[in-house]
Protein backbone atom coordinates (compact mmCIF):
# COMPACT_ATOMS: atom_id res chain seq x y z
CA UNK A 1 0.00 0.00 0.00
CA UNK A 2 1.36 3.42 -0.96
CA UNK A 3 1.69 5.51 2.24
CA UNK A 4 0.03 8.90 2.59
CA UNK A 5 2.47 10.57 5.01
CA UNK A 6 4.98 12.78 3.11
CA UNK A 7 8.04 11.43 4.95
CA UNK A 8 6.99 7.82 4.31
CA UNK A 9 6.39 8.59 0.63
CA UNK A 10 9.87 10.14 0.42
CA UNK A 11 11.45 7.04 1.92
CA UNK A 12 9.49 4.77 -0.44
CA UNK A 13 10.54 6.82 -3.47
CA UNK A 14 14.18 6.76 -2.38
CA UNK A 15 14.11 3.00 -1.82
CA UNK A 16 12.52 2.52 -5.24
CA UNK A 17 15.27 4.51 -6.97
CA UNK A 18 17.99 2.66 -5.02
CA UNK A 19 16.48 -0.71 -5.97
CA UNK A 20 15.83 -1.77 -2.36
CA UNK A 21 12.19 -2.85 -2.82
CA UNK A 22 10.93 -6.35 -3.54
CA UNK A 23 9.35 -7.12 -6.91
CA UNK A 24 5.74 -6.84 -5.68
CA UNK A 25 6.34 -3.41 -4.13
CA UNK A 26 8.17 -2.22 -7.27
CA UNK A 27 5.15 -3.14 -9.36
CA UNK A 28 2.84 -1.38 -6.91
CA UNK A 29 4.94 1.80 -7.01
CA UNK A 30 5.07 1.76 -10.81
CA UNK A 31 1.31 1.28 -11.05
CA UNK A 32 0.73 4.12 -8.59
CA UNK A 33 2.99 6.49 -10.52
CA UNK A 34 0.58 6.22 -13.45
CA UNK A 35 -2.00 8.27 -11.54
CA UNK A 36 -0.10 9.69 -8.56
CA UNK A 37 1.71 12.85 -9.71
CA UNK A 38 3.11 13.50 -6.22
CA UNK A 39 4.78 10.09 -6.11
CA UNK A 40 6.18 10.60 -9.63
CA UNK A 41 7.67 13.91 -8.51
CA UNK A 42 9.28 12.30 -5.47
CA UNK A 43 10.79 9.50 -7.57
CA UNK A 44 12.07 12.05 -10.11
CA UNK A 45 13.55 14.08 -7.24
CA UNK A 46 15.54 11.11 -5.93
CA UNK A 47 16.66 10.15 -9.43
CA UNK A 48 17.99 13.67 -9.94
CA UNK A 49 19.69 13.78 -6.55
CA UNK A 50 21.38 10.39 -6.86
CA UNK A 51 22.44 11.20 -10.42
CA UNK A 52 24.15 14.32 -9.09
CA UNK A 53 26.01 12.18 -6.56
CA UNK A 54 27.03 9.63 -9.17
CA UNK A 55 28.50 12.33 -11.44
CA UNK A 56 31.40 12.64 -8.99
CA UNK A 57 32.33 8.96 -9.33
CA UNK A 58 35.07 7.81 -11.66
CA UNK A 59 33.83 5.51 -14.46
CA UNK A 60 34.55 1.83 -14.07
CA UNK A 61 35.58 -0.30 -17.04
CA UNK A 62 33.37 -3.31 -17.76
CA UNK A 63 34.72 -6.62 -16.56
CA UNK A 64 34.47 -9.14 -19.44
CA UNK A 65 33.96 -11.94 -16.93
CA UNK A 66 31.27 -10.08 -14.94
CA UNK A 67 28.15 -11.58 -16.55
CA UNK A 68 29.61 -15.07 -16.54
CA UNK A 69 30.29 -14.70 -12.82
CA UNK A 70 26.77 -13.39 -12.20
CA UNK A 71 25.25 -16.33 -14.10
CA UNK A 72 27.32 -18.78 -12.07
CA UNK A 73 26.28 -17.10 -8.80
CA UNK A 74 22.59 -17.12 -9.80
CA UNK A 75 22.76 -20.80 -10.76
CA UNK A 76 24.46 -21.65 -7.46
CA UNK A 77 21.82 -19.68 -5.56
CA UNK A 78 19.02 -21.58 -7.29
CA UNK A 79 20.67 -24.88 -6.41
CA UNK A 80 20.95 -23.87 -2.75
CA UNK A 81 17.32 -22.81 -2.64
CA UNK A 82 16.23 -26.07 -4.25
CA UNK A 83 18.06 -27.98 -1.54
CA UNK A 84 15.81 -26.23 1.05
CA UNK A 85 18.33 -26.18 3.92
CA UNK A 86 17.23 -25.79 7.51
CA UNK A 87 16.60 -22.16 8.51
CA UNK A 88 19.39 -22.24 11.07
CA UNK A 89 21.98 -23.31 8.51
CA UNK A 90 20.74 -20.67 6.04
CA UNK A 91 21.17 -17.92 8.60
CA UNK A 92 24.67 -19.09 9.50
CA UNK A 93 25.70 -19.18 5.83
CA UNK A 94 24.25 -15.73 5.27
CA UNK A 95 26.26 -14.21 8.11
CA UNK A 96 29.41 -15.88 6.77
CA UNK A 97 28.75 -14.75 3.19
CA UNK A 98 31.16 -12.17 1.74
CA UNK A 99 28.58 -11.03 -0.89
CA UNK A 100 26.08 -10.40 1.93
CA UNK A 101 28.51 -8.12 3.76
CA UNK A 102 29.49 -6.33 0.53
CA UNK A 103 25.82 -5.71 -0.15
CA UNK A 104 25.18 -4.56 3.41
CA UNK A 105 28.11 -2.16 3.18
CA UNK A 106 26.79 -0.73 -0.09
CA UNK A 107 23.34 -0.21 1.42
CA UNK A 108 24.83 1.45 4.50
CA UNK A 109 26.82 3.79 2.25
CA UNK A 110 23.72 4.69 0.24
CA UNK A 111 21.77 5.27 3.45
CA UNK A 112 24.47 7.56 4.83
CA UNK A 113 24.41 9.63 1.65
CA UNK A 114 20.61 9.85 1.64
CA UNK A 115 20.46 10.86 5.30
CA UNK A 116 23.15 13.48 4.79
CA UNK A 117 21.70 15.23 1.75
CA UNK A 118 17.99 14.90 2.61
CA UNK A 119 16.89 18.22 4.16
CA UNK A 120 16.31 17.60 7.84
CA UNK A 121 17.23 13.93 7.42
CA UNK A 122 14.94 10.92 7.72
CA UNK A 123 14.37 10.35 11.42
CA UNK A 124 17.02 12.97 12.24
CA UNK A 125 16.59 16.02 14.49
CA UNK A 126 15.62 19.13 12.54
CA UNK A 127 18.66 21.10 11.34
CA UNK A 128 19.69 23.50 8.62
CA UNK A 129 19.28 22.13 5.09
CA UNK A 130 22.27 21.08 3.00
CA UNK A 131 23.86 23.92 1.00
CA UNK A 132 26.81 21.99 -0.44
CA UNK A 133 28.14 18.46 -0.20
CA UNK A 134 31.39 16.86 -1.31
CA UNK A 135 31.60 13.14 -2.01
CA UNK A 136 35.27 12.36 -1.44
CA UNK A 137 36.85 9.55 -3.45
CA UNK A 138 39.22 7.10 -1.77
CA UNK A 139 42.79 7.02 -3.07
CA UNK A 140 44.92 3.90 -2.90
CA UNK A 141 48.68 3.73 -2.37
CA UNK A 142 49.32 4.52 -6.05
CA UNK A 143 47.11 7.63 -5.92
CA UNK A 144 44.34 6.11 -8.06
CA UNK A 145 40.73 6.79 -7.04
CA UNK A 146 39.00 3.66 -5.79
CA UNK A 147 35.42 4.74 -5.02
CA UNK A 148 33.52 6.97 -2.58
CA UNK A 149 34.86 6.87 0.97
CA UNK A 150 33.87 10.08 2.72
CA UNK A 151 31.07 12.64 2.71
CA UNK A 152 31.40 16.30 3.67
CA UNK A 153 28.13 18.15 4.21
CA UNK A 154 27.91 21.94 4.56
CA UNK A 155 24.58 23.17 5.93
CA UNK A 156 22.87 26.45 5.06
CA UNK A 157 24.03 27.85 8.40
CA UNK A 158 27.66 26.97 7.58
CA UNK A 159 27.93 23.95 9.89
CA UNK A 160 30.28 21.31 8.46
CA UNK A 161 29.72 17.58 8.97
CA UNK A 162 32.37 14.97 8.23
CA UNK A 163 30.78 11.57 7.58
CA UNK A 164 32.99 8.51 6.91
CA UNK A 165 31.51 5.94 4.53
CA UNK A 166 34.15 3.36 5.38
CA UNK A 167 36.23 2.42 8.41
CA UNK A 168 39.69 4.01 8.31
CA UNK A 169 42.43 3.39 10.89
CA UNK A 170 45.29 5.92 10.47
CA UNK A 171 47.68 3.81 12.54
CA UNK A 172 49.71 4.44 15.67
CA UNK A 173 51.03 7.99 15.94
CA UNK A 174 49.07 9.10 12.88
CA UNK A 175 45.83 11.03 12.31
CA UNK A 176 43.44 12.09 9.56
CA UNK A 177 43.37 15.82 8.82
CA UNK A 178 40.64 17.59 6.85
CA UNK A 179 41.55 20.40 4.42
CA UNK A 180 39.74 22.70 2.03
CA UNK A 181 40.98 24.85 -0.87
CA UNK A 182 39.05 27.76 -2.37
CA UNK A 183 41.99 30.01 -3.37
CA UNK A 184 45.12 28.65 -5.06
CA UNK A 185 47.06 31.71 -3.96
CA UNK A 186 46.24 31.09 -0.31
CA UNK A 187 46.62 27.31 -0.52
CA UNK A 188 44.96 24.55 1.52
CA UNK A 189 43.31 25.56 4.79
CA UNK A 190 43.10 23.05 7.64
CA UNK A 191 39.69 22.29 9.13
CA UNK A 192 41.36 20.28 11.86
CA UNK A 193 42.42 16.79 12.84
CA UNK A 194 39.51 14.38 12.74
CA UNK A 195 38.65 12.41 15.89
CA UNK A 196 38.77 8.59 15.99
CA UNK A 197 36.10 7.29 13.64
CA UNK A 198 36.25 10.47 11.55
CA UNK A 199 32.74 11.73 12.26
CA UNK A 200 32.65 15.33 13.44
CA UNK A 201 30.50 18.47 13.32
CA UNK A 202 32.37 21.77 12.92
CA UNK A 203 30.97 25.24 13.66
CA UNK A 204 30.40 27.67 10.73
CA UNK A 205 33.40 29.84 11.59
CA UNK A 206 35.80 26.93 10.93
CA UNK A 207 34.99 26.91 7.21
CA UNK A 208 34.67 30.60 6.41
CA UNK A 209 34.19 30.29 2.64
CA UNK A 210 32.23 27.75 0.58
CA UNK A 211 31.44 27.59 -3.12
CA UNK A 212 30.66 25.13 -5.89
CA UNK A 213 33.78 23.24 -6.97
CA UNK A 214 35.64 23.97 -3.73
CA UNK A 215 38.17 21.24 -3.00
CA UNK A 216 38.10 19.09 0.13
CA UNK A 217 40.68 16.44 0.99
CA UNK A 218 41.74 14.26 3.90
CA UNK A 219 45.43 13.49 4.36
CA UNK A 220 47.40 11.19 6.62
CA UNK A 221 49.38 13.33 9.07
CA UNK A 222 51.27 13.07 12.39
CA UNK A 223 49.03 12.51 15.40
CA UNK A 224 48.95 16.23 16.32
CA UNK A 225 48.34 17.31 12.73
CA UNK A 226 50.58 18.75 10.03
CA UNK A 227 53.53 20.61 11.60
CA UNK A 228 53.77 23.01 8.63
CA UNK A 229 50.17 24.22 8.25
CA UNK A 230 50.08 22.51 4.84
CA UNK A 231 49.36 18.88 3.91
CA UNK A 232 52.47 16.77 4.34
CA UNK A 233 51.08 13.22 4.13
CA UNK A 234 49.41 11.09 1.50
CA UNK A 235 45.96 12.15 0.25
CA UNK A 236 43.49 9.47 1.33
CA UNK A 237 40.22 11.09 0.17
CA UNK A 238 39.53 13.98 -2.21
CA UNK A 239 36.51 15.61 -3.85
CA UNK A 240 34.81 18.88 -4.76
CA UNK A 241 31.73 20.60 -3.37
CA UNK A 242 28.46 20.49 -5.30
CA UNK A 243 25.12 22.11 -4.59
CA UNK A 244 22.27 19.59 -4.15
CA UNK A 245 19.43 19.78 -6.70
CA UNK A 246 16.61 22.18 -5.84
CA UNK A 247 13.66 20.30 -4.46
CA UNK A 248 10.13 21.44 -5.34
CA UNK A 249 7.46 19.04 -4.09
Amino acid sequence: MIPSAPDDRDVLAGEYVLGLLDADTVREVERAMGTDADLRDRVAYWETRLLALSEGLAPEADDPALWARIERDVAALRQRRAAAPAPERSVRRLWRSAPFWRGATALATAAAILLAVLPGGVGQPSESATRFYALLQSRDDSGAESGPGWLIQVAEDGTVRSIPLASVAPGRGRALQLWTLWDQARGPVSLGVLPPGGSVRLPPERLGTIGSGQLFEITLEPEAGSPTGRPTGRILFIGRASAPPTRAL
